[in-house]
């Protein structure tokens, strides 16, 4: 817990002389009083639901040691002869207060007192303005893991191991949010590319998304029709979605059977999109053909909308934007790069609106090219960052670039050669996450989070994490 959590303390001594004079049995002893735990920083001890932090303290010629101001929830007992204190953190269903500052007093003989101050900090998961990273790991030797960051930027690393004293899957690639629980999917699961067997909790879990306390967990042998999945939606328990090798699938969690859905074979390595009750892949065929796969709830068919992509030479992501529309990446033949907005009710007949970008986005391998929030996308090629505020009124034809370059994160720090799997914008904050490497082999992990407020400063992170990830396969919010 030292490791990952640090004190802010503040230890005064109070000394009474005018009561020395007083007692009635010579000089009192001196009364010493003070925290023993190392101080590295000034980041508040930052607890887990229903976490105990035991807080050691040496204490010489005290009669009592007391405490004041523990908020509802919160858990607080001393043990002057065995010299700690124990703060047990409130749970995740409670409404107690998130920040506490625990007040020490140390009472000695002819008045004396010695104070001391330790914050605290009860970390949940659903915090629309914080952020979890899914790690890969080393597919080859590692189990996948969790981060989150705090809104106000403390990073809890190795989260849901902290609370479930278990492991994810090899290799997460995915995950979703659903009725307030996390659906985490992972290519290997409790094996690794090579076959070997690894401990961990399998292939899909189901967590709280608040305590990401593990409540559902499967094995890769329950699921041994999926070949590698990769992505997942879910529209109700009943109609859960994962892409594999092969195609899409759906997941009954009643029964646990899983459906082949009829035309997803060409769905690719990307994220779904879901819109107006609906699931959304695509696929890049030949000849230039490249279209929408539609999949509607009660039907194990998707819908092939191709018609109003017949200028498009193939696309390169899509994702959810405002009003059931949905935002379409793509390129073109001859190397024209588009962002587009369309309607998905419009079916066959719908037209797209289009502005025009600068540079080919970088997909990684999570295929996530880009990323959005309300009509501002982000996306990166290579190292740098790109914005485009999407104008719907410009004119049809027109293929001037309409975004910018803000920030190129190699000029930043020498170690941020390789951005990995594609960037994340928090639809609250608005804030920017990205994710950097030194590069592959020995040295990935020689890397670095980036969360920016572009909107006041583009040169400079609002907040800055070294060597924290194995892999990222991506950002992910409460909303």
């Amino acid at each position: 817990m030292r490791q990952l959590c640090k004190m802010l303390l503040l230890l005064s001594f109070v000394g009474a002389a005018s009561c020395k004079e007083d007692y009635a049995g010579g000089e009192p002893e001196n009364l010493t009083f003070r925290l023993t735990d190392s101080i590295e920083s000034e980041k508040p001890v930052i607890l887990i639901s229903d976490e105990t932090y035991k807080a050691q303290f040496l204490a010489e010629h005290a009669n009592e040691i007391s405490t004041n101001g523990v908020p509802a929830g919160w858990t607080v007992s001393v043990s002057k002869d065995s010299g700690y204190v124990a703060v047990t953190a409130p749970s995740a269903s409670s409404g107690a207060d998130q920040t506490f500052s625990l007040q020490l007093t140390a009472k000695g003989e002819g008045g004396q007192t010695a104070t001391a101050q330790i914050d605290f900090y009860h970390a949940t998961f659903d915090d629309p303005t914080g952020a979890l990273v899914l790690n890969e790991g080393n597919m080859t030797s590692e189990n996948g893991s969790l981060l989150y960051i705090t809104p106000e930027g403390y990073m809890i690393n190795n989260a849901y191991k902290r609370v479930n004293g278990t492991e994810l899957g090899n290799v997460p690639q995915d995950m979703y949010r659903y009725d307030g629980k996390l659906y985490i999917i992972s290519q290997n699961g409790n094996g690794n590319a090579t076959g070997a067997e690894f401990e961990n909790d399998g292939m899909l879990i189901v967590a709280d998304a608040r305590s990401l306390k593990k409540s559902r967990n499967f094995l890769k042998e329950e699921f041994s029709q999926l070949d590698w999945p990769t992505h997942i939606a879910v529209i109700d328990e009943q109609h859960i979605y994962i892409r594999d090798n092969r195609g899409v699938w759906r997941l009954n969690m009643e029964d646990l059977s899983l459906t082949f859905i009829e035309g997803t074979e060409s769905a690719p390595k990307a994220p779904f999109a879901v819109v107006g009750g609906k699931v959304y892949t695509y696929y890049n065929g030949s000849f230039n053909m490249t279209g929408l796969l539609e999949i509607t709830p009660g039907n194990d068919r998707a819908t092939d909308i191709s018609v109003p992509f017949y200028s498009l030479y193939g696309i390169t992501g899509i994702a959810p934007a405002d009003n059931d529309c949905l935002w379409i990446m793509s390129s073109k033949f001859g190397g024209e790069i588009s962002m587009n907005l369309y309607d998905p009710s419009a079916g066959n007949d719908g037209k797209l609106k289009r502005n025009y970008i600068s540079e080919l986005p970088s997909e990684g391998s999570s295929g996530r090219s880009f990323t959005a929030q309300g009509n501002t996308i982000y996306y990166a090629s290579g190292t740098a960052i790109y914005r485009l505020v999407f104008n719907p009124d410009v004119k049809t034809g027109s293929k001037d670039p309409q975004d910018e370059m803000l920030v190129d994160l190699s000029y930043l720090d020498d170690n941020a050669a390789i951005l990995y799997n594609g960037l994340g914008v928090n639809p609250t904050t608005g804030y920017v996450y990205a994710n950097t490497l030194k590069g592959v082999g020995p040295f990935y992990t020689t890397n670095q989070i980036w969360v920016f407020n572009f909107s006041d400063n583009v040169n400079a992170p609002l907040f800055k994490f070294e060597n924290y990830t194995r892999f990222p396969a991506g950002f992910f919010f409460n909303y």
